[in-house]
C-alpha cells in the first residue's frame, strides 16, 4: 500500500469509528428488545440511554486525557477495542444490570472517546474544514443506520444480538488501525499550547442552562421516538430513521444556518420549530405519518441546537478559552441526557402516554428561550 493510501486511511478509520459510535443515536430502535429480554418497564430501559449519555458526556471530557498515555498508534485500537468489548457484553447479557454496565457505561464512554478522537485527529489534519463536518455527520449517520438496522432485526427474531452489526464494525478498526501508522498530523495534537482553563462564570453558568433546557425535548425524542406513536404500530422503524436523519441534517445545515442568520437566530429558530412540532404531536387525530413528520422535525430542532451552541460559546469567550468553557457547557448536554429520557420513562409508565412528556418539552424550550435572552449582547453573526 501505497504511502498516499495509508495516510488517508489512517484519516478514514475514526471517521468510522465515529460512523459505529454513532449507533449510540439508534438506541430507540433497540429499546424494544431491552424491554423483552429483561422484562422492565420504560423507566428502567430508558435509564439506560440515560447512562449511556452521561458517560459519553465523560468519554468526551476525559478520554482524551487517558488517551494522552497512549502511543498514538493505540489509540484508535484502545477505543475501538473497548466499544466491541462493552458490546459483546451487551449482546451476551443475562442480566439487566450487566447490560446496564456494557452499554449504558462501557459502550456510552467509548463512543464519547471515538468522537473526540476523531474531531480531533480531523482539526489537526491538512483538511480540517473538509473532514471535521465529515466526522460530525459520520456519527449522526450511525444512528441512521443501525438504528433502522436494529428494528429489522429485532423483528427477524435476533434480540439483543442486533448488537452485533456495531460489534463487527467496531473489530474491523481495532483489527485494521492496530496495523496502520498513524497519520503524522496526529503529532500536532500532543504538541498543541494547552488551552486556557477557566472557571464557570455567569455567561458559562447561562449557555449550560440553555444547552441543558434546549436538547432535553430531542434527547427524549432520540431515546422514545417509538413510544411516540400509536401502540402495535408498523412505523417505528421509519420513526427511527426519522429521529436519526433529522439529527444528521439539523447537524449538516447549522453552518449554513448560522452564517445566514447567526447562531442566536439558528437557535432560537430551531427551539420555536421544536415547539411547533411537539405541540402538533399533542393534537387528538395525528396520523401515524404525520406523527412521523413531526418526530423528524423535533431532531432536526436538536441537531441546529447542538450544533449552534458551540457558535454560542466561541462568540463569548476568548479563542483560549473556548475547549474549557465548551467543556463545561457540554455537561449541561450531559445532565438533560441522565434526567430527560430517564424522566420521561418515567411519566410514561405513570400516564400511559406520552403527552405530560412532551408538555414538559415544550415548557423546557420555552425556559431555554427565556434564558437565551439573558445572555450579554454580542455580535454572533
Amino acid at each position: 500500500m501505497t504511502t498516499r493510501n495509508v495516510h488517508w486511511l489512517s484519516q478514514a478509520l475514526p471517521v468510522l469509528g465515529c460512523f459505529g459510535g454513532g449507533s449510540l443515536y439508534g438506541w430507540s430502535g433497540l429499546l424494544p428488545a431491552v424491554q423483552n429480554a429483561f422484562d422492565v418497564g420504560n423507566a428502567s430501559a430508558s435509564m439506560v440511554f440515560s447512562f449511556a449519555l452521561v458517560s459519553f458526556t465523560f468519554g468526551v471530557l476525559i478520554g482524551p486525557a487517558l488517551l494522552a498515555k497512549l502511543p498514538a498508534r493505540a489509540c484508535l485500537p484502545a477505543i475501538s477495542g473497548l466499544a466491541a468489548a462493552s458490546l459483546l457484553l451487551s449482546a451476551r447479557a443475562q442480566a439487566f444490570e450487566v447490560f446496564v454496565l456494557g452499554y449504558g457505561i462501557g459502550f456510552g464512554f467509548a463512543a464519547g472517546a471515538l468522537y473526540n478522537h476523531a474531531l480531533g485527529v480531523a482539526a489537526a489534519s491538512r483538511l480540517p474544514t473538509l473532514l471535521v463536518p465529515v466526522s460530525v455527520a459520520a456519527f449522526g449517520l450511525g444512528g441512521v443506520v443501525f438504528g433502522p438496522m436494529s428494528v429489522w432485526l429485532i423483528g427477524l427474531g435476533w434480540s439483543l444480538s442486533a448488537l452485533l452489526p456495531v460489534l463487527v464494525c467496531m473489530v474491523l478498526i481495532a483489527a485494521v488501525s492496530s496495523g496502520t501508522k498513524p497519520p503524522l498530523d496526529t503529532n500536532a495534537i500532543r504538541t498543541t499550547v494547552r488551552s486556557e482553563v477557566i472557571k464557570p462564570n455567569r455567561v458559562i453558568l447561562l449557555l449550560w442552562a440553555i444547552f441543558a433546557t434546549g436538547s432535553c425535548a430531542g434527547l427524549i425524542v432520540l431515546g422514545l421516538a417509538p413510544k411516540l406513536l400509536p401502540s402495535g404500530t408498523h412505523t417505528a422503524g421509519m420513526a427511527v430513521f426519522g429521529v436519526a436523519a433529522g439529527n444528521t441534517l439539523g447537524r449538516l445545515s447549522a453552518a449554513g444556518v448560522a452564517t445566514r442568520f447567526g447562531p442566536l437566530h439558528g437557535f432560537v429558530g430551531a427551539v420555536l420549530l421544536s415547539v411547533a412540532a411537539l405541540s402538533a404531536l399533542l393534537v387528538p387525530g395525528v396520523s401515524e405519518m404525520l406523527m412521523t413528520v413531526l418526530i423528524f422535525l423535533v431532531a432536526l430542532s436538536y441537531g441546529q441546537i447542538a450544533a449552534q451552541t458551540p457558535l454560542l460559546v466561541s462568540a463569548r469567550v476568548p479563542a483560549p478559552a473556548f475547549s474549557s468553557a465548551f467543556g463545561w457547557v457540554f455537561t449541561g448536554w450531559g445532565v438533560a441526557g441522565l434526567l430527560g429520557p430517564w424522566g420521561a420513562g418515567w411519566l410514561y409508565d405513570q400516564s400511559g402516554d406520552m403527552r405530560l412528556t412532551l408538555q414538559a418539552c415544550i415548557g423546557f424550550l420555552f425556559l431555554s428561550l427565556l434564558l437565551i435572552t439573558r445572555l450579554p449582547a454580542t455580535d454572533l453573526g
